[in-house]
């Protein structure tokens, strides 16, 4: 799709400003959101539009509008084609989603990780999904594993709001319990050595919160830990750091797999490791 999109415009954008032009975006359902760079700003409908007749799926195409921001690290989007509408449904992994992309984070790059970890899950674990956003590890780990129960913690009140929609039309209640609140103080009070597996999909700062999630984890338990870091470093820095605080906490640490996930810009990836803690 991304392909077709930069062939579509091939004889509407200038050499210039195909040098310029970003041609990924996110397909979140009925929603495409896409970078237009600053120099394609008077091209952004027309590309908006091309987009729309790619793909007939997608009703509302949306532009970065700038840097995610916030205590809810949220990122401004601008309608610039289709349908004024910033509702998105989404499916994946035979799970279906419904949520605002203004209001809550949603990355569907990371759909092949929550799979690869629903394959992972034992019978009857207990899941502790941390910085859960509007459900997708939570809601995809109960339909594709045989996992006990997964306590999704948010601190966002909307994207809260939309995972307890997302878990009743998955029919997933009986199995996820939704927890609103910071991850640190929950994992270290209500989830205190509770958890056989814990997945942290917050890449930025997520390490400031490994030392309250080993509380939550269970002798070992597994960690799926993710960062965005510099390329030539990542693996290094991501292991440095959770090993790290194994150490302080008397775990042992032990590296179980780590992969990179996805590139993130020209100089840094977003990489995960799992881990056991002993």
């Amino acid at each position: 799709m991304a392909g077709n999109l930069k062939q579509a415009l091939e004889k509407k954008l200038s050499e210039k400003e195909k040098a310029v032009f970003v041609k990924s975006f996110d397909s979140l359902g009925n929603i495409a959101v896409i970078e237009i760079p600053k120099e394609l700003k008077k091209k952004e409908q027309l590309i908006g539009n091309t987009l729309l007749e790619l793909n007939k799926n997608f009703k509302t195409v949306c532009k970065i509008a700038g840097p995610h921001k916030g205590k809810y690290r949220l990122q401004p989007l601008k309608i610039i084609a289709g349908e004024k509408n910033f509702i998105a449904e989404y499916k994946e992994s035979g799970c279906r989603f419904v949520f605002d992309v203004r209001k809550t984070f949603f990355s569907p790059r990371l759909s092949n990780e929550r799979l690869r970890i629903s394959k992972l899950i034992k019978k009857n674990e207990i899941i502790g999904c941390f910085f859960a956003g509007v459900s997708p590890f939570p809601v995809v780990f109960s339909k594709n594993s045989e996992m006990k129960k997964a306590f999704a913690v948010e601190l966002n009140p909307e994207a809260v709001k939309m995972m307890k929609k997302n878990v009743l039309i998955n029919k997933c209640a009986e199995k996820i319990t939704v927890i609103q609140g910071d991850v640190n103080k929950i994992a270290r009070t209500k989830l205190k050595n509770s958890c056989d597996r814990i997945v942290m999909p917050m890449p930025h700062g997520g390490e400031n919160f490994l030392k309250e999630t080993l509380k939550a984890l269970k002798k070992n338990g597994v960690i799926h830990f993710y960062q965005v870091l510099e390329k030539e470093t990542a693996f290094e820095e991501a292991i440095a750091r959770a090993k790290k605080e194994c150490i302080k906490q008397k775990r042992k640490f032990v590296l179980l797999d780590k992969k990179i996930v996805r590139p993130f810009s020209a100089t840094k990836v977003q990489v995960v490791i799992d881990f056991k803690a002993g």
